[in-house]
């Protein structure tokens, strides 16, 4: 188990003396994973897996949040 990396999500890793960012093509492939999956959310069979999906994609939406564009609405 010595190539795992460990990681703790509630650990502070970001340095403050740099503003959060992201490039272009990040950002597509992070917007294209958040469309699917709100797609996946929205035709789900069952409320257990649109309440697990839902969980994810809420995640995903406070991470686009963080790297929102200065001014975007």
């Amino acid at each position: 188990m010595g190539d795992v990396i460990q990681f703790d999500p509630h650990a502070t890793t970001g340095r403050e003396s740099e503003p959060a960012h992201m490039d272009d093509y990040g950002r597509s492939l992070l917007l294209c994973a958040f469309s699917d999956l709100v797609t996946l959310r929205d035709s789900a069979a069952d409320d257990h897996s649109r309440k697990e999906t839902d969980a994810v994609v809420k995640q995903i939406g406070v991470v686009l949040a963080r790297y929102e564009p200065e001014g975007a609405a």
